[in-house]
Order: C-alpha cells, then sequence, then structure tokens
C-alpha cells in the first residue's frame, strides 16, 4: 500500500494501513504457519498482521519464531488483546480492565503489562517497532451484579496510557455490550460510554463489524457504530469480520466466531454491499484516513489449503480497496 492516504479504485478513500488477521486463518501446524507467512508476504495490500495476545507472542521462543516469520516489510502489525482478556474471565469472572471489582482490574492491569513486556522484546528482536496498535477491551463480561464499569475503565485507562508503549497506540476494541435478554458473547461497554471515554482521554475506537453485528443482531448497528465513532473523531480502526443468524462449521448462531465474506459463506451477514457502504461511511472520518488502519479476519475451512485460506481475506480487501 501507499504510504499515503487517497483515493483507491472507484472513489474509495482508505487508510495507507491494511492488516490482515493472520491467526484466524493460519495452519495450525508450525510448517504451514511458515509457509502461510511466506505466501502472505507477496501480497502488497497487506501492511501488518492483527496478533493475537497471549499466543506466540507470549513465550520467548515462540515469540522469536513469530519475530522471524512476520514479515520483515510488515511495519502495521496490531495486538488484540482480546485472546487473553475472555481466558481470564473465563478462569475469574470479575477479571477485566472496566471491572468494578478492584481485584479483577487490578488482574487486568498486570496482564497488560505482560503484553507491553513482550511487545518491547518483539522490537528488539524485530530491529524494528512494528507493532502500531493494541487493541484493549473493556471487559469483564456482563452478568447481575458484576457489570463492566465506565468509572473502572477510565482509571484503568489512565494508568496503562501513563506506561512506555514504545510507539504503539492502544484502542479500545468495541465489543458487544452486556443486552438484557440476550446472550451475551462479550456483554461489555457500550459504544456511547466507550466513546466517552475515547473523547475525554484521548484514545482511540475500533469497530470490528462482526461483534456490532452480534451485539444488535442487526447489520445497521455496525453502521451506526462507525458513524458515532467518525462523528466523534475517535475512529481508530475498522475490522472486517462477520457474523451470521444460523449454526456453520464455524460455531452456533450469532457467534463471534470471524465468519467470511457471503460469496465464501452464504449465511454470513457480512455481504460486498455492506463493506463497501461502511468503508464510504467510515471514511468521513479524516482522522482516520491519515492515523487509522482498516483490515480483515475471517475463519477458513479446516481443511482449506494455502491459496484458498489467502483468498478468503483477499475478496475482503479488494472489496475495501475497490468497492
Amino acid at each position: 500500500m501507499s504510504e499515503q492516504t487517497g483515493v483507491k479504485g472507484e472513489g474509495v478513500r482508505i487508510p495507507h494501513m491494511m492488516v490482515a488477521g493472520v491467526y484466524a486463518s493460519q495452519p495450525v501446524d508450525t510448517s504451514g504457519r511458515e509457509a502461510y507467512y511466506a505466501l502472505l508476504a507477496g501480497e502488497e495490500w497487506i501492511d501488518g498482521a492483527e496478533i493475537p495476545y497471549p499466543g506466540e507472542l507470549a513465550d520467548p521462543q515462540t515469540r522469536a519464531w513469530l519475530a522471524a516469520h512476520v514479515p520483515a516489510h510488515w511495519h502495521a502489525n496490531t495486538v488484540t488483546m482480546i485472546p487473553g482478556t475472555m481466558q481470564n474471565i473465563g478462569k475469574n469472572p470479575d477479571f477485566g480492565l472496566a471491572s468494578s471489582v478492584l481485584e479483577g482490574r487490578q488482574a487486568a492491569l498486570a496482564h497488560l503489562d505482560t503484553a507491553r513486556e513482550a511487545l518491547a522484546d518483539f522490537a528488539q528482536l524485530r530491529g524494528s517497532q512494528d507493532v502500531r496498535f493494541v487493541e484493549i477491551h473493556s471487559g469483564p463480561k456482563g452478568r447481575p451484579g458484576a457489570l463492566a464499569s465506565k468509572e473502572a475503565m477510565r482509571e484503568s485507562l489512565e494508568t496503562i496510557l501513563s506506561w512506555d508503549w514504545g510507539g504503539a497506540q492502544l484502542v479500545i476494541e468495541h465489543c458487544d455490550r452486556y443486552v438484557d435478554g440476550q446472550t451475551p458473547e462479550k456483554g461489555f461497554l457500550s459504544i456511547e460510554d466507550e466513546i466517552d471515554l475515547a473523547k475525554e482521554l484521548g484514545i482511540g475506537i475500533t469497530v470490528n463489524w462482526g461483534r456490532s453485528v452480534v451485539e444488535g443482531r442487526s447489520a445497521e448497528l455496525a453502521d451506526n457504530h462507525i458513524r458515532a465513532c467518525a462523528e466523534a473523531g475517535v475512529l481508530a480502526g475498522l475490522m472486517f469480520s462477520g457474523a451470521g443468524p444460523e449454526a456453520t462449521q464455524y460455531g452456533y448462531a450469532w457467534i463471534d466466531g470471524h465468519l467470511p465474506l457471503s460469496v465464501d459463506e452464504p449465511t454470513s451477514w457480512m455481504t460486498p454491499e455492506r463493506v463497501a457502504a461502511d468503508v464510504q461511511l467510515a471514511g468521513a472520518a479524516e482522522s482516520w484516513l491519515e492515523h487509522g488502519y482498516v483490515g480483515t479476519k475471517v475463519c477458513v475451512p479446516a481443511d482449506a489449503d494455502l491459496a484458498t485460506r489467502l483468498s478468503y481475506m483477499k475478496h475482503i480487501s479488494e472489496v475495501i480497496q475497490h468497492g
């Protein structure tokens, strides 16, 4: 991608940083992952990977492997804290940066600090600071008596924004909020609370298309979240990951399962038309165009070959770039 924001294809305006959620579509075996990264290295549209924490970043040996195999010219990598957040919530329901239980909030801060240390080592191993963004989340999972607290999230943000992140920017990735009468996937803070905090503390928000759709059982809610963040001047990232109302090979109905584009998974509500429309909607946010990122993260059939795995991401990237 060009280092300049501009017009792509038929009048499409997108940021110069495009991110591929490699971990969602990569093979399970190490040799397959090595071959996959080698294949992706030749894709000019990719500027960085979305990398999960803990995952390979957490252990020194696998971190060294990752530093060696993420293509050296990818300088817009993004780290997501959602796997570790959900793993910890599974063990301790009070865990979360927005936890109203002090011990749960402190545990989340400690977990994030281990990620910060891992990122510093990752940069040293690569000889370059190639992580541009770190996606954080406003857990814990909603349940009666232990909902996430806007005030607690503010305290956490004030703390972690004072840490040295080596140039990486923290962004709040919105996940489905707690909705009465609806079993949540994440059940975190509302987009309204997160926008308020982002404006107050000078932090950006990433909208994950599928997670907004899971929250509202509606593709229109993703539109609304993108529009609200753009109008508030806090849109930092836009990740296209699908969702839908039917059980599939990727899981149960309304799972946060990173469903592919509808051309590859017919039950997915993430259609080319909706992707193109939401890119146009986000394009009204000049701060996103100048400083943000756009990306794709989808799962693929377990037995898919490398070319097929790539094609599922590429189908979305082509819509993003050309409408």
